[in-house]
C-alpha cells in the first residue's frame, strides 16, 4: 500500500470553483480571487478573514508542492524477508577477495619473473631497465589522472625530490643486483631468498626510525631468518636446493632485499614527514610511487652508461 502527499495536491487542483469563489468583504464590495500566488507564496488580501483562510489554503499548496516525494508505505515485512549484509562482514568479505587476488599476483609475478630470465640470462640490466619503463608510464598516467581530479594537490608535487632520489637509486641497485642473481639461481630459492626483506625492514625501522618490536614479530623475524640461513648453509651438498651454485648469486639476492628494504624505510619516513608539511592531509602513495619510479630509470640508465 503506497499514499503519497501528491494526492492532497491533485484533489484541491481538481475543483477550481474552491480556489477562485468571490466573496464580499466587510464594505460589501465583490473582492478578487482568494488566491493569488505571489513570489512570497501569500495573497496580497486586506480583509483579515480572507486573509486567514487565504494563507490556510496556500500553506496546504506549498507543503504539497514541497513534499512530492514523501511517500509513507505500509509494513508488509512478516519475518520472511532477507536481511541486508552488515557492514562489518561486507568488510571481511572485500578483504579476503583482495587478499586472495594480492597473493595470486605475487606468485604470478614471480612465476614470470623467472621465466622472463631464461632467455635473458645475460641480460639482467636490460630487463631491469624495461621493467622499470613501464612501472615509470603507468605510475605517472595514473598520477596525471589524480591531478586532473584534484587528488593529488600542487602542494604534494612540490615535495623535496632529493629524498625520491635516494629512493631511486636504492630501488635500481635492488633490482639490477636482483636479477643478476635470480637469472643464476633455481626459482624455488628465489622466493626464500627474498623473504630477507622482513629482516632488514625491521633491522632498519629500529635503527633509522627508532621503532619498537614486540617479542612476537622478532621470534617471526628470526625464525625467517634461520630458515633462509639452513637453505644457502645446504646448497654445498649434492641434491640440495642451492647445491652447484656459487655463494655470491645468493648472497647478491639477499643484498638486493636490503637495497629494497631500505627504500621502503624512506618512504615511511616521506609519509610522516609529508604530514607535518601538508598540515595533516596524507600524502598520495602515486606521489612516492612516480617519482621513485622515475629516478629509479634515471639510475639504471647511469649504470648501463658505466
Amino acid at each position: 500500500m503506497e499514499i503519497t502527499s501528491t494526492s492532497s495536491f491533485q484533489a484541491i487542483s481538481s475543483k477550481p470553483h474552491l480556489l477562485k469563489r468571490r466573496s464580499h468583504n466587510f464594505y460589501g464590495a465583490k473582492s478578487r480571487s482568494l488566491i493569488s500566488m505571489p513570489a512570497d507564496g501569500f495573497p496580497p488580501c486586506r480583509s483579515p478573514l480572507k486573509y486567514n483562510f487565504a494563507r490556510g489554503i496556500t500553506s496546504i499548496l506549498y507543503s504539497s508542492r514541497r513534499n512530492t516525494n514523501f511517500t509513507a508505505r505500509a509494513s508488509t515485512d512478516d519475518g520472511n524477508s532477507p536481511q541486508t549484509a552488515s557492514p562489518s562482514s561486507s568488510n571481511s568479505q572485500i578483504i579476503i577477495i583482495s587478499s586472495a587476488v594480492t597473493v595470486t599476483l605475487a606468485i604470478a609475478n614471480r612465476v614470470l619473473y623467472k621465466l622472463a630470465l631464461v632467455p635473458m640470462k645475460q641480460y639482467p640490466f636490460f630487463l631491469a631497465q624495461i621493467t622499470t619503463f613501464g612501472y615509470v608510464v603507468i605510475y605517472f598516467s595514473i598520477l596525471y589522472t589524480r591531478y586532473l581530479m584534484g587528488i593529488v594537490t600542487d602542494e604534494m608535487i612540490s615535495l623535496p625530490k632529493y629524498r625520491f632520489l635516494f629512493i631511486g637509486m636504492l630501488e635500481a641497485l635492488g633490482v639490477a643486483s636482483g636479477m643478476a642473481a635470480a637469472a643464476m639461481l633455481p626459482g624455488p630459492a628465489i622466493p626464500i631468498l627474498s623473504q630477507t626483506f622482513l629482516v632488514w625492514q625491521l633491522g632498519f625501522s629500529a635503527v633509522l626510525l627508532g621503532k619498537e618490536f614486540s617479542v612476537t614479530q622478532i621470534a617471526g623475524c628470526l625464525l625467517v631468518a634461520t630458515g633462509v640461513g639452513v637453505a644457502v648453509a645446504s646448497g654445498s651438498n649434492s641434491g640440495q636446493m642451492l647445491s652447484r651454485v656459487d655463494f655470491l648469486w645468493p648472497s647478491m639476492m639477499i643484498a638486493s632485499s636490503a637495497f629494497q628494504a631500505g627504500a621502503s624505510i624512506i618512504k615511511e619516513f616521506i609519509f610522516d614527514d609529508a604530514k607535518k608539511r601538508l598540515k595533516g592531509k596524507s600524502l598520495d602513495i602515486f606521489v612516492v610511487n612516480s617519482f621513485g619510479s622515475g629516478f629509479q630509470e634515471y639510475h639504471l640508465l647511469n649504470f648501463l652508461c658505466i
